[in-house]
């Protein structure tokens, strides 16, 4: 693989990971509360980090760096919310699309894990892509607890 190539990569992973900074904002200033709130800002702090780790990375290999996300996480934000109107900021409903949006993570990051990357690039991407699945592990605990009636505190 070019380095190009793998600069091409890797500013697709940016966007990923700035549509969920922006993404996970949205969750945590629309859902109803303190819990979860919480929980997507955390995960909103970490994708910024991992884009700007990111971005290093491509200016250390000669690139230019993505700056932003995706239309698509435009559009997903919207409909996160649309669903937070329509469910009165429903923890359930805010969950299952962050889930969604972080099941599309996992998948853009073990394609980048999966090419013929080496050395630097490989150790952070494989990194990243462990934190993002653990992320997505605790999106569906937190699915189930919500789903099996588990009460989380309510912002005024």
């Amino acid at each position: 693989m070019t380095t190009e190539d793998t600069i091409a990569e890797l500013n697709g992973l940016i966007e990923t990971c700035k549509n969920g900074e922006l993404g996970y904002r949205a969750a945590a200033a629309n859902v109803r509360n303190t819990e979860l709130e919480t929980v997507f800002t955390e995960y909103s702090k970490h994708r910024g980090q991992f884009a700007r780790s990111l971005q290093a990375e491509v200016e250390r290999l000669g690139g230019k760096p993505e700056q932003s996300g995706s239309v698509s996480g435009t559009v997903a934000r919207g409909w996160m919310d649309l669903k937070s109107a329509l469910s009165s900021g429903s923890g359930v409903a805010i969950i299952a699309s962050c889930e969604s949006a972080e099941l599309a993570a996992v998948a853009a990051f073990d394609w980048v894990v999966n090419l013929d990357i080496s050395g630097q690039t490989r150790v952070l991407v494989e990194k990243q892509c462990k934190a993002i699945k653990e992320t997505h592990a605790r999106l569906l605990r937190l699915k189930e607890e919500e789903s099996a009636g588990t009460k989380f505190q309510k912002n005024d």
